[in-house]
Parts: C-alpha cells; sequence; structure tokens
C-alpha cells in the first residue's frame, strides 16, 4: 500500500470518508490522529494515479494540507 497523510478540518472528515468510499477496493481513508485532524489514505497497488489525481480534485473542495507521518503499518 502506498500511504497519503493529511491534515485535514474535522468538519470535513466524514465528507472525505464517504467520498472515498464510493471508491470501495482502491482506498482505505482511517483517522490517525482525530485531535490534530490528520487522516491516512491506504492506496491499494494499482490505482496510485487514480487516487492521486482525485485527491487533487478533492484539494478543490477541502482543505487538505500534506503532512509527514511515521507509520510502521503502512510499508511503501
Amino acid at each position: 500500500m502506498i500511504c497519503r497523510y493529511f491534515k485535514v478540518a474535522h468538519r470535513d472528515m466524514v465528507y472525505l470518508k464517504f467520498i472515498l468510499e464510493a471508491y470501495e477496493g482502491m482506498n482505505v481513508m482511517s483517522t490517525v490522529d482525530n485531535k490534530a485532524g490528520i487522516i491516512r489514505i491506504a492506496i491499494m497497488p494499482g490505482f496510485v494515479e487514480d487516487m492521486d489525481a482525485l485527491l487533487a480534485e478533492l484539494g478543490r473542495k477541502v482543505v487538505m494540507e500534506p503532512v509527514a507521518w511515521n507509520d510502521a503499518t503502512c510499508e511503501f
């Protein structure tokens, strides 16, 4: 899996979850730090380009600040 980490407003977490769940089998979104608003989007192999395009489009509607996150559960 390839993981992308973003800081988002709490009010946007549910919106993003619903949108990303519609792309079943391509990704899994989870919250890694609820207090700070950090989410992880784990992208399945073969879908990285499609998901990066989707995340870029979502970034036009929702503020998604990329962040670095040390996560041993998500290997590249």
